[in-house]
């Protein structure tokens, strides 16, 4: 005898717009992923167009736009290591943390060689909360770290990494790495933090901006630095001052520093005004 259909759901369920979270923007598309989509039109399988039209989405901050069109390219080939890459990053951008640490563990696999794959893997796990898995990406990617700018990138995440798990030892292996000597190349901001943290660089001059084509940016990188150098201090005023200083920033609400200090701000229960 046929009965009707049957879902196991409580009697109380969440509201729709707590869990649609996913909404896609009315901005225009720019000229050159319009480009794209006609390459795409002529070669719909192609992962690696679909790849391209993700990373010319993220140039706009389309980042929802690009994790599906990210997620259409590994629908054709679901073993693209860089695809997962890319959209792991992306969901880091939308704060999804979880879904990112799953891709960047699914590409790491598939190819342990990327850096970058590494880099935002640990990211993922620091933004939250979890120090030790953190650690180990971190480890992994300073394993195959082979120049002196990624070098000041991967030294001061992981020392912050280090410091949260209160691994003195570490943080001063890692500290040691990095000199007044050491070439940035477009990291100046992550070896100005380094410099902080050995005492070879007063705090105060962490935000200073002249001259920097994006200043909030800056606010955003320099800032987190410098407000968990305080927090280590013991300085939690100082600290939140700096965390509601990068929180009141108009753009760059995807960059590494916001989404760090957002995390904090958050794990402290702290008042703070944002951009929503």
């Amino acid at each position: 005898m046929p009965t009707y259909m049957h879902i196991d759901r409580t009697d109380v369920t969440a509201e729709k717009e707590t869990q649609v979270q996913f909404r896609r923007s009315t901005l225009p598309f720019s000229d050159e992923v319009r480009e794209i989509e006609k390459e795409i039109e002529k070669d719909p399988e192609n992962c690696l167009l679909w790849m391209k039209k993700g990373i010319a989405l993220s140039k706009q901050s389309l980042f929802v736009e690009a994790i599906e069109a990210y997620s259409m390219g590994l629908s054709y080939n679901p073993f693209h290591a860089l695809t997962y890459r890319h959209r792991g990053h992306r969901y880091i951008s939308v704060r999804r943390y979880p879904e990112a640490a799953a891709d960047l563990e699914l590409s790491a696999r598939l190819d342990p060689t990327n850096w970058d794959t590494w880099y935002h893997l640990g990211l993922a796990y620091y933004l939250m909360g979890d120090y030790r898995r953190a650690a180990k990406a971190y480890q992994s990617c300073l394993d195959i770290t082979k120049t002196e700018d990624l070098l000041v990138a991967i030294v001061d995440w992981y020392w912050m990494t280090a410091k949260r798990l209160g691994d003195e030892k570490k943080a001063a292996q890692l500290l040691e790495l990095v000199n007044e000597n050491t070439d940035p190349g477009e990291n100046l901001s992550y070896k100005n933090r380094v410099l902080m943290y050995k005492g070879l660089l007063p705090p105060e001059k962490l935000m200073d901006t002249q001259g920097a084509e994006f200043p909030e940016l800056e606010i955003a990188t320099q800032g987190y630095g410098l407000s968990n150098y305080y927090y280590l201090q013991g300085d939690l005023e100082k600290s939140n001052q700096v965390l509601r200083q990068i929180l009141s920033i108009k753009s760059f609400w995807s960059a590494f520093g916001f989404l760090a200090a957002l995390s904090d701000a958050k794990a402290r229960g702290l008042d703070y005004e944002i951009v929503k």
